[in-house]
């Protein structure tokens, strides 16, 4: 009860008469509340003070007003933050939980796999940048003691540089998501990268010709071979063939020089009217003899469709795993170089590794040494701001069995190489051709001391590929190879080579130098900083934060205009 006699907190709704009521501006009564209200003032004025008033029950505002005065009464720009929040937290739940990977996977798969039209496919059939190929040849200074059984003292002549070209012919697409293809590489001389180095440059090499021919005949039947090999040492005596031939670069890489055997052989073996023709077939010729004129470490080479084979590629359309695996060379997923299993085709066809590359090994093809090359991970490295694996060519690449167990099966023919040679006689057109890492680097300490010049160095020497692991791109290499030939006497068989002594002989070493462009570098690092950093989720959480404060606000000021609109 107040000071007037009535009951305390009734406000506006107490024992005001009706004029009272609709004089007031802020209650709107209907006919029938007024009437209600009036008869409830009769009802009480007739009964006793004294009675207990009983408690009136709070008032609920009507729906209607709580509606007109809440959310429906935001302004147009709270409206859409309303909507922007809540269309903001639902993309960033579904970017957090695995939207944005599988949106970043598909673009990946249509630009990484090798297709028409992709950016992959762009590069992967011409370069779009030349490579480098740096050549060394061995000149032996001591040519005429070492014919006399003298250890050779070599020196390194080069670099002798040619701009590396490389594309793609003969391209057919398959429905097992495979492709064939030829590879055509054309090299053009550099003469400002070369610098004081010509291509007239002379120098004193041991001859392949008379150590091809000699060898071969090695695997002649006993019987037979004291018949060959008298009948080899008359044809290099009446031909005047030379065991150690004095030629000049340009002749000794590319243009090849002229051999006397070599031209007796295709005048009177190799053409249909030579006189020892129908002798073809049981001479059992290697193939460096009978199917070139010259001979040259490029010869023919330059622009060749068909001297690195035929490949057939897996392209990445039907899973980016299997992107760039070879699948077979020459329409064979094994050869006849090697014994099983080192005679298998696997691994890359050398420009494209799996994406998510790990820290272990890469295996690719090689169709200059006919085996599956093994690089090994040998650490991290930093390319131009690139974060990129190093797998290098370690002492097991070119291994031999007492090392590695199981690589016997890389022997020929009963021949085993010492341990970081490879013997390359079957691939190498019968010649006693041995790879090994320029300077013998990474092999048997033995093979140094059997030549004075020669001094292995990791940073200049080595075979190594830095790969980006996100892609599987490489985005450094240096591959670096020697070929080396095995020379031993023939005392009482070839004149020539009766006094020479029992050496792997270091012929020619090259590198070929390939990196990538500047102006792809900004691509990449944008996307290892992708691909290989938090910055996404992280931006995608922010995301979510601001889109649940604005939804929050919002909410805020509809509860504040509720409040406000009960008072």
């Amino acid at each position: 009860m107040n000071g007037s006699g009535q009951p305390a907190g009734l406000g506006n709704g107490g024992f005001h008469n009706s004029q009272e009521v609709t004089a007031n501006p802020e209650v709107c009564l209907s006919a029938s509340s007024l009437q209600n209200n009036q008869s409830y003032q009769q009802q009480n004025f007739t009964q006793p003070f004294s009675q207990p008033m009983k408690p009136r029950r709070k008032r609920v505002m009507p729906s209607s007003l709580l509606t007109t005065s809440g959310c429906n009464k935001l302004s147009g720009c709270q409206y859409c933050l309303l909507v922007s929040s809540i269309l903001t937290i639902i993309f960033s739940v579904a970017m957090l939980a695995g939207g944005f990977k599988l949106i970043f996977d598909a673009i990946m798969k249509t630009q990484m796999e090798v297709r028409e039209g992709s950016k992959s496919f762009e590069m992967w059939k011409t370069t779009p940048f030349p490579l480098i190929l740096n050549l060394f040849l061995w000149n032996i200074t001591n040519h005429e003691a070492f014919l006399e059984g003298a250890k050779p003292v070599l020196k390194e002549c080069g670099p002798y540089v040619w701009r590396e070209y490389h594309d793609k012919q003969g391209i057919e697409f398959h429905h097992n998501a495979t492709v064939t293809y030829l590879q055509q590489r054309w090299w053009i001389w550099d003469a400002a990268l070369s610098g004081r180095n010509s291509l007239d440059d002379f120098v004193y090499a041991m001859n392949p010709i008379p150590l091809s021919a000699a060898w071969s005949v090695k695997h002649y039947p006993k019987w037979m071979q004291h018949f060959a090999f008298s009948s080899l040492n008359v044809l290099f005596k009446e031909h005047a063939e030379q065991a150690v031939v004095k030629s000049t670069v340009g002749e000794l890489v590319f243009t090849g020089f002229e051999d006397p055997v070599l031209d007796w052989i295709q005048k009177e073996i190799i053409a249909e009217d030579g006189k020892l023709h129908r002798w073809l077939p049981f001479l059992n010729l290697p193939p460096g003899l009978s199917d070139y004129d010259r001979f040259g470490w490029f010869y023919m080479r330059n622009m060749s469709l068909y001297y690195d084979g035929i490949f057939n590629m897996m392209t990445g359309t039907d899973d980016l795993k299997n992107i760039g695996k070879i699948d077979m060379w020459n329409y064979t997923r094994e050869t006849t170089f090697f014994e099983s299993p080192c005679n298998s085709v696997a691994g890359s066809a050398g420009e494209f590794f799996q994406p998510d590359l790990q820290r272990d090994k890469i295996e690719f093809y090689s169709s200059d040494l006919c085996m599956v090359m093994k690089l090994y991970y040998q650490g991290d490295v930093d390319h131009s701001g690139l974060k990129a694996y190093r797998f290098w060519g370690s002492n097991h690449t070119f291994a031999n069995g007492s090392v590695v167990p199981g690589n016997e099966c890389y022997c020929v023919k009963g021949t085993c190489g010492p341990t970081g040679l490879l013997n390359a006689e079957s691939c190498r057109m019968g010649s006693p051709a041995f790879i090994s890492f320029p300077h013998y680097f990474n092999a048997d300490p033995f093979l140094l001391d059997q030549i004075e010049g020669l001094s292995p160095d990791e940073d200049k020497h080595a075979f190594i590929m830095d790969i980006m692991p996100e892609t599987g791109s490489p985005v450094n290499v240096n591959a670096r190879m020697q070929i080396n030939m095995r020379v031993i006497p023939y005392k009482g068989k070839i004149d020539i080579l009766a006094n020479v002594p029992d050496i792997y002989l270091p012929m020619v070493w090259f590198e070929e130098l390939a990196e990538v462009p500047e102006d792809m570098v900004g691509q990449l690092k944008a996307l290892q900083v992708i691909t290989s950093t938090p910055v996404m989720p992280i931006s995608f959480s922010v995301l979510l934060l601001l889109g649940v404060g604005t939804l929050a606000y919002i909410v805020f000021v509809c509860l504040r205009k509720r409040n406000l609109s009960t008072v």
